[in-house]
């Protein structure tokens, strides 16, 4: 079965008319949007390695500042050391017994 001649031109017109025109927009709006994607991601990475370094940098000068600014470790140990013996003497005043003709003055 052969078609007449016009519906043949009808399809032919129809292929050129619409068709092309449409996969070429198809074409060239998926190229776009590929280079548009393409372009962000690139803006992304960038700009996370600019955080991630921005974050470095914060976190070494904060480092930097805590070991500066706050006490040192021998500086605690002996801080404790102090605290622990006069806990210990007051803890022995408060195990001695009471003197006696002293008055108890705790009521």
């Amino acid at each position: 079965m052969t078609l007449p001649v016009t519906q043949t031109v009808d399809v032919i017109w129809w292929i050129t008319a619409v068709e092309i025109p449409a996969v070429a927009s198809l074409f060239w709006l998926h190229w776009r949007m590929r280079s548009e994607l393409l372009g962000r991601v690139e803006q992304l990475r960038t700009r996370a390695e600019t955080d991630a370094s921005d974050l470095r940098d914060a976190l070494a000068a904060f480092k930097l500042d805590v070991a500066r600014n706050y006490v040192s470790i021998p500086y605690l140990k002996d801080v404790e050391k102090r605290l622990t013996g006069h806990l210990l003497r007051i803890e022995a005043k408060l195990d001695m017994p009471p003197i006696p003709g002293k008055k108890d003055l705790s009521l």
